[in-house]
């Protein structure tokens, strides 16, 4: 076989070990050796019986049949999401492609004016002043016409 050709491997072939070290601070958290070491674990269990990080929990028991607000909020946040994603990517730029961002933006009445320019929100209806009365006209209460 020549050294090009590929090899199929197999667990009951020939191993290639390789090593590792790590190159800058670890993340391991080396204060939680202890407890996460099964030796320790199955030490405890055979002392006392129960398995100490799983008996941390409690059950907790209710009829959640009615609960809706978790549903309504879902649909509500991902309408606003799709309406977000709705708007022209340089509008969609402005906010950082946040719709948190945007919703602060759109509710400060601060805003409501760039939000016209924006087209985001409909002009203000003109303030029409309403014209002052034409005088009343005398009534004419000559007979004589008729």
């Amino acid at each position: 076989m020549k050294k090009t050709d590929p090899q199929f491997r197999s667990a009951y072939g020939d191993r290639i070990k390789t090593e590792f070290h790590t190159k800058g601070e670890s993340l391991t958290q080396q204060h939680f050796q202890e407890e996460c070491d099964i030796k320790t674990i199955i030490k405890k269990h055979d002392r006392t019986g129960i398995i100490q990080h799983v008996a941390s929990g409690v059950a907790q028991y209710g009829d959640y049949s009615e609960v809706n607000e978790y549903r309504e909020s879902l649909d509500l946040i991902n309408h606003a999401q799709e309406s977000f994603d709705g708007l022209p990517a340089e509008l969609r730029k402005m906010f950082n492609n946040n719709p948190g961002e945007f919703f602060e933006f759109a509710t400060d009445p601060a805003n409501a004016t760039k939000m016209v320019e924006l087209g985001l929100a409909p002009s203000p209806a003109p303030v029409m002043e309403k014209p002052e009365k034409a005088p009343e006209k005398p009534v004419d209460t000559d007979e004589s016409e008729g």
